[in-house]
């Protein structure tokens, strides 16, 4: 059975969160650390989100995609932060890591793939090493994230309506309140007074980053769904830190452009089908070919999008 959260005795609705890592302000804007935020672009566009307040350490917008509430973040946080924004979504709003859906950039991947995933190792990625640590310390004190962990496994495996295991004893310490607050949080109303109440007041501050590298590393992963989108590795002697600050290039652009609109079509059936459908409907797609679409630059030359009239119809 799908999870539901209800609102009103009358009203039920699904909730997930859509997040794109990135760095904030306008000198990351158009770099190849910050393609999670292009698919959210996408994604914007493509199903008119609504205006973007700031909450949870982030950008947050809403809309809605066959009758689900989806949430599209923006860590404001910078990269090496991402986990402190995703924390704070799953704490105050009550939201699984079944619900949520983590989309960045992979060297490893050659520039115009993506891969879709329900878990694995951060590859040396910042971003989903500050994540990792975040969701391993609420799951150490925290059942209901343990049991939408377990969730997600069973969805992977095929077993979605089956039985979810208990928390084990031995591993429920922590804060007894917050023990005695998951069930109610788990599945209730958390999100009523949260970032729903806040966007329905259309009101938007300013968010401010800041910047800190400490991140505890671990085999020990809290699985969360992920798309990562390829965008090659850097010219031999650059550092790959360079790299991924760096702009692209208008040829890397033509690849990755492509890549962000698979990467919004992966996204939108994650919402409506799961990951295991997902992963299996767009793992291994090759870029599509034909003339490169016409990119967008600002007015000091840097190309910051792509216009995306000249891109092929996106799949319904």
């Amino acid at each position: 059975m799908r999870p539901t959260r209800t609102i009103t005795p009358t009203t039920t609705i699904t909730m997930k969160a859509i997040i794109g890592l990135g760095n904030p302000g306008p000198t990351y804007r158009s770099t190849r650390h910050n393609v999670g935020w292009f698919v959210l672009d996408v994604l914007a566009k493509r199903w008119s989100a609504g205006a973007s307040v700031t909450a949870r350490h982030s950008q947050v917008a809403r809309l809605v995609i066959d009758g689900e509430q989806v949430f599209l973040v923006r860590p404001q946080t910078f990269m090496n932060d991402s986990g402190k924004a995703v924390r704070a979504l799953i704490e105050r709003d009550g939201l699984g890591v079944d619900e949520i859906l983590v989309i960045y950039d992979d060297l490893d991947l050659a520039a115009g793939r993506i891969r879709v995933r329900p878990s694995g190792s951060a590859g040396g990625h910042r971003g989903i090493l500050s994540i990792q640590q975040h969701l391993r310390e609420l799951a150490r004190t925290t059942p209901r994230i343990r049991a939408s962990a377990a969730r997600l496994e069973a969805s992977v495996a095929g077993d979605a309506g089956g039985a979810v295991p208990s928390p084990s004893p031995a591993v429920e310490g922590g804060s007894p309140r917050v023990a005695a607050m998951a069930p109610a949080q788990g599945r209730g109303g958390g999100a009523t007074g949260g970032i729903s109440r806040l966007l329905s007041r259309v009101t938007s501050r300013t968010g401010k980053g800041e910047q800190s590298g400490a991140v505890a590393r671990s085999d020990e992963t809290v699985p969360f769904a992920r798309i990562k989108v390829g965008i090659g590795r850097p010219p031999s002697g650059m550092d790959a830190i360079e790299f991924v600050l760096g702009s692209f290039t208008p040829d890397d652009l033509s690849l990755v452009s492509g890549a962000v609109d698979r990467a919004a079509d992966a996204a939108t059936d994650w919402v409506r089908e799961g990951v295991r459908v997902t992963m299996n409907r767009h793992n291994g797609s090759e870029p599509p070919r034909g003339a490169p679409p016409v990119t967008v630059a600002d007015a000091g030359g840097r190309v910051v999008g792509v216009d995306r009239q000249t891109l092929p119809p996106h799949r319904p």
